[in-house]
């Protein structure tokens, strides 16, 4: 092979390999790149959301709080923030739909914990007036000798046919004519009958009757009380549950207080994130 021959074949070489080669290179550099870039970006992401979250998790673990009622709050807190979050950054069309959403949501709440709060007034209550029955003591036992034990046994017994032939006619007039069962036979061989669609528009008839229910008495937009509606759905229980572990009327007081307004903030910083309020500047078009 002279000079020549050689030069050409290392110019095709180069052209066809190399130069591709290079290519590829320069390419899987870029898209690297990328890849930095956006991590870099999650990272920067995480980092600021967790300057700006009121309850702080990992602060929580190493440092927790004084009060147990505090430390039950942020364990709660901590489970229901994604899914409220998902939730609210969901309505982006209107503010109303997301003030509507915040407004639904913490009177949910506040109703929550007066319902939570009356339930426990009504168990304390039952446990009263157990413990001054206890106090009466045990009752005296009747005299020897007298027929008390023997006449309950009759009459129970008396009561104990009496319920069983009222069952019995009662069996009896309901195979006659059964008039309920009809009715409920019926409504399930319709519902049976029919199509998807149509559940479909049933199943959604009664989960707007539910969302209404939810949303009676406060004024706002139909999206943002839906959101609200399937959000605290999803997060009741996490603090219902540890608001009913709470003996001590204090720690209740402290859950109840701090929650609302911890709630509020978490609202109010998910609506920054939406709309920070940056206003564009004002830039002349140069034409």
């Amino acid at each position: 092979m002279n000079s020549n021959e050689e030069k050409i074949l290392r110019e095709f070489v180069r052209k066809t390999f190399v130069a591709k080669m290079f290519q590829e290179e320069r390419q899987n550099f870029l898209q690297e790149q990328k890849v930095r870039s956006w991590v870099r970006s999650l990272i920067s992401e995480v980092k600021e959301e967790n300057r700006n979250t009121v309850i702080s998790e990992a602060k929580d673990m190493a440092n927790p709080h004084p009060n147990t009622g505090i430390n039950k709050l942020r364990d709660a807190i901590r489970k229901a923030k994604p899914s409220i979050k998902s939730k609210f950054q969901q309505l982006t069309s209107s503010v109303e739909q997301r003030e509507s959403f915040s407004n639904h949501l913490l009177a949910a709440f506040v109703r929550l914990f007066d319902q939570l709060d009356a339930l426990s007034a009504s168990q304390e209550a039952e446990g009263g007036l157990e413990t001054a029955a206890d106090e009466l003591g045990d009752l005296a036992a009747p005299p020897e000798g007298s027929d008390v034990e023997t006449e309950l046994e009759d009459e129970l017994d008396v009561q104990l046919e009496n319920f069983l032939r009222e069952i019995d006619i009662d069996v009896q007039d309901a195979d006659e004519n059964d008039v309920v069962s009809d009715e409920i036979a019926a409504e399930k061989e319709q519902k049976k009958n029919l199509s998807q669609v149509e559940k479909d528009v049933e199943k959604k008839k009664a989960q707007d009757a539910e969302r209404e229910e939810f949303g009676s008495g406060i004024e706002g937009d139909a999206t943002g009380r839906n959101q609200a509606f399937d959000a605290f759905n999803l997060v009741q229980s996490y603090f219902s549950d540890n608001y009913l572990d709470l003996d001590s009327r204090d720690d209740r007081d402290m859950f109840r207080k701090w929650g609302l307004y911890n709630l509020k903030l978490l609202l109010d910083s998910y609506e920054e994130e939406l709309n920070p309020g940056i206003e564009t500047p004002n830039i002349e078009n140069p034409t």
